[in-house]
């Protein structure tokens, strides 16, 4: 009997307890917010949790006016010429690339968390922030039309709105006052920072910039060239004992897929020789204008008005990025020179009608590929003396478009390989594929060159062959 109703005050107490975990966790569930989800063409769903820290700044980030400027930038803006789908644009990239940095802040934290916790706010907010300095048009093409002469500097553009936009700055400062410096120094690649923070974000190799775009672009693309197995990298990836990231080698694999991926994308997309030559059209439009308003500013007999806005007058007279102030990046967006392209095509002066046409309708340069310095002299001056004999100015209707390396600065920040020893290698230590990608060389070699003219000059041209 004794037993019986120990029995039976046993149970009634598990049934309460039972009870009380149940209400415990429908009041947990009203207090605490629910995972914010997004579509996403890689993963389906992506989710950020705001019950995480990091994850909830990313989430605070999105909310910002910088953050959602990222709509109306072009992932790349002529790609669409050639694959009629690739219309998407650096916001969805770059929560891709945070959902990334956080899976990975996440599994690394478990077995690293003093490493770790200091700096996974930084290094999230990094991810969602790292394209915020990308320019319209076509964000790496508005460099080479806006500042000719200097390379991709994005990451700068994007530490000055870090440290002089109130609204982010701010956002980051309430969670630590150094935190947008920490974020500053991540993107810019500063050693104040540990090093698997930058490796993460922009190392060579494979990184959490790279790891989304190359997969995203080629799904919107149509083409299967940039897909490669995530989750067998992103799975193996660890943190050494000297604080840098490494891949075990049992998925080195995985890397070498990724490598190819990358590299076919750039083969097969980023350098197709019709997305130079529109690139082409952008480049000579906008120093055709330059020369405009240099001529008016000279005082010459100039009557010739090109339609600026006060931000596009101060795009085309900077020469450098900090001649951009915020508002100016603010406004460089796509359909702000959308607009102005429209505009131009009515323009008085008919060189710039005619380039910002050929944009707008498609009417791209045709190209002739040259394999020596002789034969490219030779065709040059076939070409020139034809657009001469048509008063079209060569120097606005012939140009030499090329092909570059994409693998010179694979070895810098590079994630490495642990072997099955436990020692850190280089992966063309272990893997033939990535000594011939990286190979300096041979990627020399491999520089294609093309004339790129106006259809008709092609056509004679080949004719007099």
């Amino acid at each position: 009997m004794i037993l019986l109703l120990a029995l039976i005050v046993q149970y009634r107490h598990q049934k309460h307890n039972q009870h009380q975990e149940i209400s415990r966790s429908i009041v947990l569930k009203k207090i605490l917010p629910e995972p914010i989800s997004f579509a996403d063409v890689v993963h389906q769903t992506i989710s950020f949790d705001p019950n995480i820290s990091e994850q909830k700044l990313v989430l605070d980030l999105i909310e910002t006016p910088f953050a959602q400027r990222l709509r109306d930038i072009s992932q790349s803006v002529n790609t669409k010429l050639v694959y009629m789908f690739y219309e998407h644009s650096r916001f969805g990239h770059s929560l891709g690339t945070a959902y990334l940095a956080c899976q990975l802040l996440t599994k690394l934290e478990q077995n690293n968390p003093k490493e770790i916790i200091p700096y996974k706010e930084a290094v999230a907010a990094a991810a969602i922030l790292h394209d915020i300095g990308h320019l319209a048009p076509g964000s790496h093409l508005a460099f080479k039309i806006w500042f000719p002469h200097l390379p991709d500097q994005h990451e700068h553009l994007a530490s000055k709105i870090i440290m002089q936009d109130p609204c982010i700055n701010q956002l980051l400062r309430k969670r630590s006052h150094n935190l947008p410096q920490m974020v500053s120094d991540i993107l810019l690649g500063k050693p104040s920072t540990p090093l698997w923070c930058r490796q993460l974000i922009s190392g060579g190799g494979w990184n959490v910039d790279r790891g989304n775009w190359c997969i995203v672009d080629s799904i919107m693309a149509g083409v299967s060239y940039g897909h490669y197995n995530i989750p067998a990298l992103t799975g193996s990836i660890q943190l050494t004992k000297g604080g840098s990231l490494a891949l075990r080698e049992n998925r080195l694999d995985a890397m070498v897929h990724f490598a190819v991926s990358r590299h076919a994308m750039y083969r097969q997309i980023y350098q197709h020789r019709v997305l130079l030559s529109a690139d082409l059209l952008y480049t000579l439009l906008i120093k055709r204008i330059r020369e405009l308003i240099g001529d008016r500013s000279k005082k010459r007999k100039n009557k010739i008005k090109i339609l600026a806005d006060e931000t596009m007058q101060s795009a085309l007279k900077a020469r450098k990025l900090n001649d951009l102030n915020l508002d100016n990046i603010y406004a460089m967006r796509e359909s702000w020179f959308r607009y102005h392209l429209n505009c131009w095509q009515k323009s008085d002066d008919p060189i710039v009608s005619d380039l910002a046409d050929r944009i707008i309708n498609r009417r791209l340069f045709k190209t002739i590929k040259v394999n020596s310095d002789y034969e490219l002299k030779k065709i040059s001056t076939m070409a020139e003396r034809e657009l001469k004999n048509r008063n079209l100015d060569p120097r606005y209707y012939q140009s030499v478009i090329s092909t570059k390396t994409v693998h010179a600065s694979e070895r810098k920040q590079s994630i490495k390989l642990l072997d099955n020893s436990g020692k850190l290698l280089n992966f063309e230590e272990k893997a033939a594929i990535f000594r011939a990608l990286t190979d300096d060389s041979r990627n020399l070699s491999e520089v294609n060159r093309w004339l790129a003219v106006p259809s008709e000059i092609k056509q004679l041209l080949e004719s007099k062959k």
